[in-house]
């Protein structure tokens, strides 16, 4: 069961209240706690981003993308919240039972590229496998594209997708026949 204030700092990062995000941990918070329905506090933060992408995954099938700076601009928030994390000390390698991977995999999926390279700035393990023995890289290009990173058709790509899965790689994920 969560206390008063611990609920109260769920409620912030569902909608995005970054000042009561860091009045919050600023008052001593520990964000490292469990929710029975939610999970981690920084799983409920990195399950924010999927309103992100889908904004900007409409934008592209209404043929309106966004502009760089909208989406730079509707990212943010998220981004902010995710600082306010680090620096109160979240373990980002924190997850329940309902979880795969954690936020890497959430930010990841979100194809938030900025989201996934200051997580793997602070070290989140990139190469954790799932129950199915999938890595992070190979679980991504598999939910976006049907296929492992090496069979991907870069025409396919919206470019949030190509720029994370690259980023991804680029900082060492591998695919799980690279790991087996």
């Amino acid at each position: 069961m969560l206390n008063a204030q611990q609920q109260v700092f769920l409620q912030a990062l569902e909608d995005l209240d970054l000042g009561q995000v860091q009045r919050l941990l600023a008052d001593g918070l520990d964000p490292n706690f469990i929710d029975a329905e939610k999970g981690p506090a920084v799983s409920v933060w990195s399950d924010g981003l999927f309103k992100w992408w889908e904004h900007i995954s409409e934008s592209y099938e209404a043929g309106k993308p966004l502009s760089s700076e909208q989406k730079k601009q509707n990212l943010q928030i998220h981004l902010d919240i995710l600082e306010a994390l680090i620096q109160a000390k979240a373990n980002f390698n924190l997850w329940d039972s309902e979880e795969c991977y954690g936020p890497l995999w959430d930010a990841a999926s979100a194809a938030c590229a900025p989201a996934v390279l200051r997580l793997l700035d602070i070290q989140v393990e990139s190469n954790s496998k799932d129950e199915e023995g999938k890595t992070i890289l190979t679980s991504i290009s598999d939910l976006f594209f049907d296929c492992d990173f090496d069979q991907i058709d870069w025409s396919q790509a919206l470019p949030e997708e190509k720029e994370t899965l690259e980023l991804l790689r680029s900082r060492g994920a591998k695919m799980s026949k690279e790991l087996t």
